[in-house]
Parts: structure tokens; sequence; C-alpha cells
């Protein structure tokens, strides 16, 4: 009765013989003289092997991230009342066009840009009364500092609860006039 050990002994020492009857016709059949040559039969030898068994499939982690933040940058579109066009946000705030976009390149105002639309849209929270909500600017100024966060980064960082402010979103501290608490809690989110 065979053991494990030596079964497996002789499945490759079985193996190791049909790969080397395969070589030496390789090498008797002349079929080109370099690619008989040793080294190249062994190169080929890895290159069949390869496509016989490839590796394990890509590493599909980034794509699979990029799938899983569409549907969260959507939410972060649609929360607290949506979002505004360009236009319509200038209006708002009783301002043209161009200066509300001026405004946004300049990071004082947080928009996204539809690449399908080709247009840029502003979220509905950080206005208020016909002006931008009391602290928006700053701390965008605090969030732009590292250059580190996108356009949904900061919009992240306003609508999420926070350790730092007793579990409260920092919109909503903006909100109750507590400017710079949120301040504070930017600076530590850039860190």
């Amino acid at each position: 009765m065979a053991t494990p050990v030596l079964e497996a002994v002789e499945a490759e020492r079985k193996i190791v013989s049909d790969i080397r009857t395969v070589l030496r016709k390789l090498a008797a059949s002349r079929l080109l003289s370099t690619a008989t040559e040793p080294a190249n039969l062994a190169r080929l030898t890895d290159k069949a092997f390869r496509q016989e068994f490839p590796a394990e499939k890509p590493d599909n982690r980034l794509a699979s991230a990029i799938a899983r933040g569409i549907p969260a940058r959507r939410k972060l579109a649609e929360d607290e009342g949506g979002s505004l066009s360009a236009e319509q946000a200038a209006q708002a705030l009783g301002i043209s066009k161009q200066a509300i976009l001026k405004r946004y390149q300049k990071g004082q105002l947080i928009a996204w840009r539809e690449e399908r639309q080709n247009a840029v849209k502003f979220p509905v929270w950080q206005f208020s009364d016909r002006k931008v909500l009391e602290g928006i600017e700053e701390t965008l100024q605090v969030l732009n500092a590292g250059n580190r966060l996108d356009d949904f980064g900061r919009m992240l960082f306003f609508l999420s609860n926070h350790g730092f402010l007793g579990g409260k979103r920092p919109i909503d501290c903006l909100r109750g006039g507590k400017v710079t608490k949120v301040l504070q809690a930017a600076q530590g989110y850039v860190e």
C-alpha cells in the first residue's frame, strides 16, 4: 500500500519523465534550431506553463472601490436637499454665474463636476438666506490646504458624523454657529 508521500513522489517522477520525453522529441525534430537550444526550451516550457496555469485573477480592488464609490457619491449629491446648477446657485446668492464659478474655482464654495453634463453642481446645504452658510468658506480654506481631498471628500467631511464634534455633522454644527469647533475638526481631518 502506497503512502501519500510515495504517491506524490511517483506522480512527480512521471510528470518530469513526460516533460523530458517531449523536450527530447522537440530537440530531435529540429523544428527551429534556436528554439531547441536548452535555454529556449526552458523559456518556452515556462511560457507554456503560464498559459496552461495562469496566475490568479488580477487585483481588482481599485475597480471594486470605484464601483462602491458610485452610490456613495450619489448619496452625497442628494443629501440635504440635493444640488443646484451654477445658474440656480448664482441666482440664490444674487450673483452672476461667472462669479459663482470663480468662487468654486478659488475653493470658496463646494461643488462637483458632472462630467456627463459638463456642468458644475452646488450642494443646496451650503446656502442659507441668500448667502453662503457662515463658516463654509473658512472650513474649506482648511480642507483645501493639503490638496488631499477632492470635491466629494470635502462634502463627506461636512455630511459625516465626527467624534470630535460629539457625534454631530459639521454642517449641523455650522448651522448652530459652532464655526471654531468645525474649523478644529477640519484641521484634524486633513492631518
